[in-house]
């Protein structure tokens, strides 16, 4: 085989790894995220998703993601060269998890059914205002007291505790696959 097709082969993985994320990134939250900010979360995903096969509980998981979260947070800004929300770094993280791990079934069949009930549903606007609507009691009783950002269903406005919360809604209402509530963004926009 010749020299040029050998390195498309060696550098498929990583280049659907990067195609995704920058998928993920510019389509849910580029806009409002720094110049730039795409290559650095492509090394990101490039990174974590090594670690995904060593996953095997549900808290693993979320100590994975809680720390991709940081890292995120920590390494990309907004176009106002202010902080990332945890509502707006969520955003890429989740929608590429969902497109390598359920849609792709990546990094590999085995690993991707292990891991699918654990991924966390990307919260958008739609997303909150639909469900918040749907689930009246859990709005008010779990989201609206944590304060005004229940009312604007703003990712700026996302913190942890009120992320948290809806992500545990999610997995508790559907065990077998959270995800399921990320079509809501689908067939409501």
């Amino acid at each position: 085989m010749d020299e040029f097709i050998e390195n498309l082969k060696k550098r498929e993985k990583q280049s659907i790894i990067e195609v995704m994320a920058f998928m993920s990134y510019n389509s849910s939250i580029g806009r409002v995220l720094e110049k730039g900010g795409v290559k650095v979360f492509q090394k990101m995903a490039i990174k974590r998703v090594s670690e995904l096969k060593g996953i095997n509980t549900k808290k693993e998981f979320d100590v994975f993601h809680k720390q991709w979260m940081s890292e995120f947070i920590n390494k990309i800004k907004t176009n106002r060269n202010r902080k990332c929300s945890y509502g707006q770094a969520q955003k890429a993280i989740n929608v590429f998890l969902k497109l390598f791990v359920d849609w792709a079934n990546l990094p590999d069949e085995k690993t991707a059914k292990k891991i699918l009930p654990f991924l966390h549903v990307p919260l958008d606007s739609i997303l909150m205002k639909k469900v918040s609507g749907n689930y009246i009691d859990f709005y008010k009783r779990e989201i609206k007291p944590l304060g005004k950002v229940n009312y604007s269903f703003s990712l700026s406005k996302v913190n942890e505790v009120t992320y948290t919360q809806w992500q545990n809604f999610f997995r508790e209402k559907y065990p077998e696959k959270p995800l399921l509530f990320d079509i809501v963004w689908a067939i409501n926009r």
